[in-house]
């Protein structure tokens, strides 16, 4: 009569043991998986320093370019134009030599042009001196010069406000970009920017009426063109992403947004137009 007694028992206790392997295995299995949720996030945090370090030396770079520019070539054609001045002053009267030599100077005075209008667009200095919206409007104003496109810019916020620098200069390589993908790929005629800073919500829209592109395609190319990659990896280094509306004949609306908004300082007074 024991006998009964005794197979419970024992099964009572396989039950428990069963019960307390099938739970040691879920324990397992939910240790693996938060383990490796947590190297996919020291990854993804890996990458965004990697990421962060090399456009931070781009930006190293582009500025050491910009000072050679504008101190030893610059430097140097200034000069040269002063040389030529002096001896355009000592040619007299000969037709042939004063046009020559108004032909040189006007040369002269366009690669200085040029020289400048380089060094600053690899620095931009209005960014630093004044904020973004002083910075991306005129941009805008300059892009307007060498294209037929009607380039606006809207801007609504505090004026005043300015973000933490890395933030700012991501945030104007990106606009840089979008505006220049418009104006050469678009096929469009008109481009407007908006700018949104606090008290409002961030916001940065770069819209044009082109014909669009498919966005599926331009990402399963093996070259993806319009430099989407390029943005899209200065905006994870600054906890941003976009989002494209486009379409083919859809023309192209592009919203950047920021998950996190860090606040640095006030600018410094600059006329900046409100939308």
């Amino acid at each position: 009569m024991e006998y009964p007694y005794v197979i419970i028992i024992g099964t009572g206790i396989m039950l428990i043991m069963a019960m307390f392997i099938v739970l040691f295995v879920m324990y397992y299995q939910r240790k693996q998986i938060e383990q490796q949720m947590r190297v996919k996030d020291m990854e993804a945090e890996f990458q965004r320093k990697l990421l962060e370090v090399s456009m931070a030396s781009t930006e190293a770079e582009r500025r050491r370019i910009a000072q050679d520019l504008h101190d030893d070539i610059g430097a140097l054609l200034s000069v040269t134009k002063l040389t030529f001045n002096a001896l355009y002053g000592q040619l007299g009267s000969k037709d042939q030599a004063e046009r020559l030599a108004k032909q040189v100077r006007e040369a002269l005075d366009e690669t200085i042009s040029h020289v400048r209008r380089i060094s600053r667009e690899l620095v931009p200095t209005t960014l630093e001196r004044f904020g973004l919206p002083a910075a991306l409007q005129e941009f805008a104003a300059k892009s307007i010069g060498s294209h037929t496109v009607r380039i606006t810019f809207g801007y609504s916020g505090d004026e005043n406000i300015r973000l933490e620098p890395k933030v700012e200069l991501m945030l104007y390589r990106v606009a840089q970009e979008l505006i220049n993908n418009a104006l050469k790929h678009s096929g469009g005629t008109n481009v407007h920017v908006q700018l949104s800073l606090p008290p409002e919500t961030f916001g940065l829209v770069v819209e044009d009426n082109g014909h669009g592109f498919n966005l599926q395609e331009a990402h399963t190319r093996p070259s993806p063109g319009l430099g989407l990659d390029s943005i899209e990896g200065r905006l994870r280094v600054i906890n941003g992403k976009i989002n494209y509306e486009t379409g083919p004949q859809k023309g192209c609306r592009a919203v950047v947004e920021l998950r996190q908004l860090v606040l640095f300082e006030k600018a410094k007074k600059r006329d900046v137009e409100k939308a």
